[in-house]
């Protein structure tokens, strides 16, 4: 498995969604502040999962030990699910942030996914670089779609 490409993924993910959370920061109605305020309370702990995964890999590329990558991925699967589920469980009255919620949620599940295929790219590498390979690359296209989707529901909730 193409670890640079890996790491880039990883990168691109965790700074993508740095920056969403940031740019959320803007004025709220009652029917979505609470959404916003879910997404600003996970911004330090998205940030330092982000963080020990960029570093997993990045002892990755020295040591060729998939632990520690497996544990990171594990750690920021679980802040992203619980983000997830609490923006799920949050009321949305207007039309546009019912959109938006539903776009975060997407968005959130598919860096979920995506996130879950790469561990197993992890696992796999060992044993099938070429099946890792191929779940890197579907990863690659989850991340897409997800940020796209978080994207989407971040300009909604504007």
């Amino acid at each position: 498995m193409n670890t640079a490409r890996v790491a880039r993924l990883t990168a691109c993910v965790t700074v993508g969604l740095a920056v969403l959370i940031g740019s959320i920061a803007g004025s709220a109605s009652a029917s979505d502040k609470s959404i916003k305020a879910v997404i600003r309370s996970y911004d330090s702990k998205i940030l330092v999962v982000e963080g020990h995964l960029v570093s997993a890999i990045g002892e990755y590329r020295t040591a060729r030990n998939p632990a520690p990558v497996q544990a990171a991925l594990d750690a920021s699967i679980s802040v992203l699910r619980s983000l997830k589920s609490k923006i799920a469980h949050q009321s949305a009255v207007a039309p546009k942030v019912k959109r938006g919620k539903a776009k975060l949620v997407k968005g959130l599940q598919s860096v979920i996914a995506a996130y879950e295929k790469l561990k197993a790219a992890f696992g796999l590498r060992a044993a099938s670089p070429k099946a890792a390979e191929e779940q890197a690359a579907q990863a690659g296209k989850a991340v897409k779609k997800g940020r796209s989707e978080l994207r989407e529901g971040i300009k909604l909730l504007r």
